[in-house]
């Protein structure tokens, strides 16, 4: 029972939360009718929130290795700060403080908050550390599905169904009007009181195990812990490296999911392409588990990432064929998920878990670089390089480029293991 009060539902509670993140799709239209923005500029403060999300983590975790409720209170700051800076940006019609609230604060918090409970998850089960760090990243995962559901409600069954029922959300309780977006900024302010609470809860009962934990890596003592040797180790540039290929080819896929399937070389119909795109939400979760429950019954936890990618590339050139393309995206994004899932486990195993949260932190680093870097390769090579086939070609040699990545971090993981023997 303590660790599900002092672990796991803290873990969850916080994890939902920042999830939010993943939802600005919703808000973006409604945002630039109203300060009169492009829609491309203001989808901008989602790119920038991932690259401060990314930095936020690579940043903050000496405060989560010092304090876990410090750092979990400071990140909730951030956070909700960010939403009420960002309904600021949207009252004023300034496209900087949307920048400003969504981007730099709300990013770094989550940041914060997204590397938080993953070391506090894997001590608390030292026996399936990927399990235990992927709850709450698959947790992040849903909480986009939340914010979904309290802005724009939930229901089904007509009003004439026996079994009938409706949960009005934001959208219709703050009287947003959809041609103008007046009042959108209100969603943002009822937002941070929505978070606040279960928020400032969990920061206060996530606890770390009173147990005696292992120090950084095979031969350097946990006291002399340095940044500037971490960037100069070679497992650590190459397990960045898996991070910021897998998440860049998944950003180049995602953003053009609709797009893509509604080509004539395609040609699949409304109906199809909405339920392939509601089921890509669940791809990602569900890879998310079944590669960490998967990495925690290999021999060797790092084969994982060879898994992941060749599963990858081999959708992919499937997808050559263009009616191979909906199981691909379904494919691609339970990968894209389950390199989150297994990247805290498989750096615990190499470097041992004194520092963990600061290496993981500074391999998420990535995840800000991919942010900007996925969409707008994408949207380039689409446009100005022959289209679908074009950006299908382009994620095949990104993933063959990063399988040969990870066999060359596998040999070197080896021959950390027979040294330290």
């Amino acid at each position: 029972m303590k660790r599900f009060t002092s672990a796991v539902l803290p873990a969850f509670l916080l994890a939902v939360s920042v999830g939010q993140i993943y939802a600005f799709t919703n808000f973006a239209d409604e945002i630039a009718r109203y300060i009169g923005e492009s829609q491309k500029d203001v989808q901008f403060a989602f790119s920038l929130g991932i690259f401060f999300l990314g930095m936020g983590a690579a940043f903050f975790g000496k405060i989560v290795e010092r304090n876990i409720r410090l750092s979990t209170i400071a990140g909730t700051v951030l956070f909700i700060s960010g939403l009420c800076v960002t309904a600021l940006g949207i009252m004023q019609k300034s496209l900087a403080l949307v920048y400003i609230g969504y981007g730099v604060l709300l990013g770094t918090g989550t940041g914060i908050i997204y590397i938080s409970p993953v070391k506090t998850m894997m001590l608390w089960f030292p026996d399936s550390k990927a399990i235990a760090a992927a709850l709450p990243i698959i947790s992040f995962g849903l909480g986009s599905s939340l914010s979904t559901i309290v802005y724009k409600g939930f229901g089904f069954g007509g009003p004439d169904s026996v079994f009938s029922m409706r949960f009005r959300g934001f959208y219709d309780c703050l009287g947003v009007v959809k041609e103008s977006g007046e009042g959108i900024a209100s969603v943002f302010l009822a937002f941070a009181v929505f978070y606040v609470v279960p928020m400032v809860a969990a920061a206060l009962i996530l606890k770390k195990p009173k147990i005696k934990v292992q120090t950084f890596g095979n031969d350097i003592p946990a006291l002399e812990f340095k940044y500037i040797r971490l960037v100069k180790d070679p497992f650590f540039l190459q397990s960045w490296l898996f991070m910021f290929l897998n998440i860049s080819a998944g950003l180049c896929l995602i953003p053009l999911a609709k797009q893509m399937m509604e080509t004539e070389e395609v040609g699949y119909g409304a109906g199809l392409v909405t339920a392939i795109l509601a089921l890509c939400g669940l791809m990602n979760g569900g890879g998310r588990f079944l590669f960490a429950w998967w990495s925690d019954r290999l021999a060797r936890r790092i084969n994982i990432m060879l898994l992941i990618l060749s599963i990858s590339a081999g959708v992919m050139c499937a997808s050559f064929w263009p009616p191979m393309i909906g199981a691909a995206l379904l494919v691609i994004n339970a990968c894209y998920g389950a390199g989150f899932s297994v990247i805290p486990a498989i750096l615990a195993d190499h470097y041992g878990m004194t520092n963990i949260s600061k290496i993981h932190g500074a391999v998420l680093s990535a995840w800000g670089f991919a942010g900007l870097a996925g969409n707008q390769a994408s949207i380039w090579v689409y446009e100005n390089c022959g289209g679908y086939k074009a950006v299908v070609a382009m994620l095949v040699a990104a993933y063959s480029l990063n399988f040969a990545n990870a066999l060359l971090l596998r040999r070197r993981s080896m021959r950390a293991v027979s040294s330290a023997v």
